[in-house]
């Protein structure tokens, strides 16, 4: 007699695609050379593209303005071996002005789910279909199941918390720092 219940995989309509935000649209190779200073290596750890203006500021001394929140993270002691883990634990993604993943640690959680036109190629993200999760989040373990194929949110509930803690921090900021409108081709003023 075969189970009442398995537990099978969640299979999205289409592949990670460019424009969507699951992570393996937007995880990329990265190569920083300086012969003598930066000793060659490989790491998963994170660095976002907003870390490169700190990172280089520090590098060289400059200020960097402290009369707004920065995006980025300076990486300076990462990148030059002075410790083994970079300074970022989390990344925010979004499509448009839209927040639709949080990276956290090991985990994304997105409060919404992207869908794939049909046809070929399949198109999500930007041209795609987003549709809401009725206020339950996605979560996946991206060193476990770096394809995101299992949500596992009703395994791992506890990991809401901290992303709702840094939504609410981002949240708070746009109160002293809006942020500018998204770029829209569209929309014309």
């Amino acid at each position: 007699m075969p189970p009442l219940h398995r537990a099978t995989p969640h299979r999205r309509e289409t592949e990670n695609n460019l424009g969507d935000a699951y992570e393996g649209s937007i995880r990329t190779v990265g190569m920083v050379s300086w012969p003598g200073t930066i000793r060659p290596s490989v790491t998963n750890e994170m660095i976002a593209i907003h870390d490169i203006f700190p990172t280089l500021a520090k590098i060289i001394g400059a200020e960097i303005p402290t009369d707004r929140p920065m995006d980025g993270v300076d990486q300076s002691a990462f990148l030059l071996g002075q410790q083994d883990t970079s300074n970022r634990d989390h990344l925010l993604t979004f499509i448009g002005d839209r927040l639709v993943a949080v990276r956290w640690k090991q985990w994304r959680v997105y409060p919404v789910e992207f869908l794939g036109t049909r046809g070929n190629p399949s198109t999500a993200g930007y041209v795609g279909t987003i549709r809401e999760t009725a206020g339950y989040p996605q979560v996946y373990n991206i060193e476990a199941d770096p394809k995101e194929q299992v949500n596992v949110a009703h395994l791992n509930g506890w990991v809401v918390a901290p992303y709702l803690q840094l939504v609410s921090q981002y949240l708070e900021s746009l109160k002293k720092h809006p942020n500018p409108p998204a770029p829209n081709l569209t929309t014309f003023r």
